[in-house]
């Protein structure tokens, strides 16, 4: 794997592995500053995103969240692994139905339970592996490779790296960075958007898309001929995201996430993410992306 990689995963998962609170992401935000200057690169910070490279005359721009988020409760987490993050829509009527029969019944003791329990989104995560040190592990393995790997310094100018903020609270660092750049006059139509979220573990990769399925396509097939042995599956956005590409689904954009297939057939969920079980990074899925992602540029 190497010394780099492996002190990397350590410092983001242990020394900086929560980052919920402003003062948390500062000094997370100033350790990425200083490995970005070791490597050579310039980068801006924009209402919190730490922007890497220029943007504008990049063909392709590789992003991820670096905030964590807060404690789910545990119940939630056997309905997304039953239904499938993906089906998050049925998860949310089921939820209603469960919460109306307890009210028809009148067991407020039961829905103040409920209600406690939701608070707990409110209490920092202590774990943070999957969701998403191992997407800025990957962003930033990706930066190593093309500043030292003779194979790939001639990208360095046609990448740029996005860290974004406030994805756990509905996306607000990359919706705010796509007003920017548009406001801006940044050309998006002519750009390659690869979000990486959760790629720490699961047995499938999903590659998702929005109304540009070039992208996407493209990925599939790189990783697919790669031999890794994991089922590749394309998800098309409509109404619910998963995680910040979304906001970029009418370009050419793909997400990369690992999952598993919910028990429920037809679903997938995104294992042991917003709990204290967030604790597997593989670095192998690292190098694996990193070397198939730069073929796809």
């Amino acid at each position: 794997m190497g010394q780099f990689l492996e002190d990397l995963k350590d410092n983001i998962t242990k020394t900086y592995g929560i980052r919920f609170f402003p003062k948390q992401k500062k000094k997370f935000l100033k350790y990425v500053e200083d490995e970005l200057e070791n490597l050579g690169f310039e980068y801006t910070v924009i209402k919190g995103n730490l922007v890497v490279g220029n943007v504008n005359e990049a063909e392709t721009i590789f992003t991820a969240h670096y905030d964590t988020p807060g404690i789910m409760p545990h119940w939630m987490n056997y309905i997304m692994k039953l239904s499938g993050h993906t089906r998050q829509i049925t998860m949310g009527i089921l939820i209603f139905v469960i919460i109306s029969i307890l009210n028809y019944f009148n067991l407020n003791i039961i829905n103040n339970i409920l209600f406690l329990w939701f608070i707990t989104i409110l209490i920092p995560n202590r774990n943070n592996y999957n969701d998403n040190s191992s997407g800025i592990v990957t962003l930033l393995n990706i930066a190593n490779e093309i500043c030292n790997n003779d194979n790939y310094k001639h990208k360095k100018n046609k990448i740029a790296l996005v860290l974004f903020n406030n994805e756990e609270w509905g996306l607000l660092g990359s919706a705010y960075m796509k007003k920017h750049w548009t406001s801006n006059g940044f050309l998006l139509e002519n750009k390659k958007i690869i979000n990486i979220d959760c790629v720490g573990t699961g047995d499938n990769v999903m590659i998702t898309h929005g109304k540009n399925e070039k992208l996407a396509e493209n990925i599939e097939r790189v990783l697919m001929e790669s031999g890794k042995g994991k089922e590749v599956i394309k998800y098309k956005y409509k109404l619910v995201p998963l995680s910040d590409e979304y906001n970029f689904r009418k370009y050419n954009i793909s997400g990369i996430i690992f999952c598993n297939k919910s028990l429920i057939p037809g679903g997938y969920y995104i294992p042991l993410v917003h709990s204290y079980k967030d604790k597997v990074l593989d670095l192998e899925n690292v190098v694996w992306l990193t070397e198939e992602l730069l073929k796809v540029v």
